[in-house]
């Protein structure tokens, strides 16, 4: 049986192009913008803190979607009880991202 192992980024890219095309053919510019902003808070900071560790592509975009579905919103939500909630979305993806440059920086591969 061959083995299903996949270590390109073109994949991932062709997936990407597709959701962006739908989603401008079914909502328009305005859906267009809004999944792709979601995919980037979402999924970047995410993607940037499994970039240090040792797995495949295929485990940091799955890792990274699932986490970003649960952590992002959570971290969000229990934020937004002190500022204001649109001000914690933004702290949220801004610690995110601080939180991969530390790791990246004090992780050594």
């Amino acid at each position: 049986m061959p083995e299903l192992k996949y270590e390109g980024i073109v994949l991932p890219g062709i997936i990407l192009l597709v959701i962006s095309l739908f989603s401008f053919l079914i909502l328009g510019f305005a859906g267009f913008r809004t999944v792709l902003s979601m995919l980037i808070a979402m999924f970047l900071p995410f993607y940037l803190v499994l970039n240090n560790f040792d797995l495949s592509q295929s485990e940091k975009f799955a890792f990274s979607f699932f986490i970003g579905i649960m952590l992002l919103p959570s971290l969000s939500y229990w934020l937004g009880f002190v500022v204001s909630f649109r001000i914690s979305i933004f702290i949220a993806i801004a610690v995110l991202l601080l939180a991969a440059y530390a790791i990246k920086k004090f992780h050594k591969k």
